[in-house]
């Protein structure tokens, strides 16, 4: 039973993303770049970036191939500031383990200031169906065997989404 319910909502969550990703490329915004910083060194007690160092390289590649770029360096720009990465909110983590939670904070600027400079919070977790997600977190349902895959793509889909929010204000 959990197995398919995970299969329902992971399907569900991919279709989602995907209407989202085809309505935001339908809007025709273009950026100029992507970085992604992960600033969990600063954070005590977590050891993130050793046990998963090419975090914020390969959040930057999968929000990357979602979004369409230009070359012109005066269209807006996309900034996340990667700050926690925790199983079941505990920062020391072991490679075996993986993470199940993910947050950070996107910036959109632009030197247009067509929309001037907009920020919001992203953040997702990932638990069993049956598991209450905790307030203020999004929840994706990866399969075991992608785990850390499913938590990149599931937050570069939500920038995804909370753009296509960002430019119709």
């Amino acid at each position: 039973m959990f197995n398919s319910v995970k299969s329902i909502v992971l399907a569900t969550s991919v279709s989602l993303a995907a209407m989202s990703a085809a309505a935001f490329a339908n809007e025709e915004i273009i950026f100029s770049e992507v970085t992604v910083e992960a600033g969990l060194e600063a954070a005590e007690d977590t050891n993130a970036l050793e046990v998963f160092p090419e975090i914020a390289t390969d959040l930057q590649q999968a929000i990357s191939t979602r979004v369409k770029f230009g070359s012109d360096a005066s269209l807006p720009t996309i900034k996340v500031d990667l700050r926690s990465v925790s199983l079941n909110g505990n920062p020391m983590l072991t490679s075996i383990e993986g993470f199940n939670e993910i947050a950070g904070v996107v910036v959109i600027s632009d030197d247009n200031n067509s929309i001037g400079s907009q920020s919001f919070p992203v953040n997702v977790a990932a638990y069993p169906a049956e598991q209450v997600i905790p307030e203020g977190f999004i929840g994706v349902q990866p399969s075991e065997e992608d785990f850390y895959n499913a938590m990149i793509l599931g937050f570069a889909d939500v920038i995804v989404r909370q753009l296509d929010t960002v430019y119709k204000k």
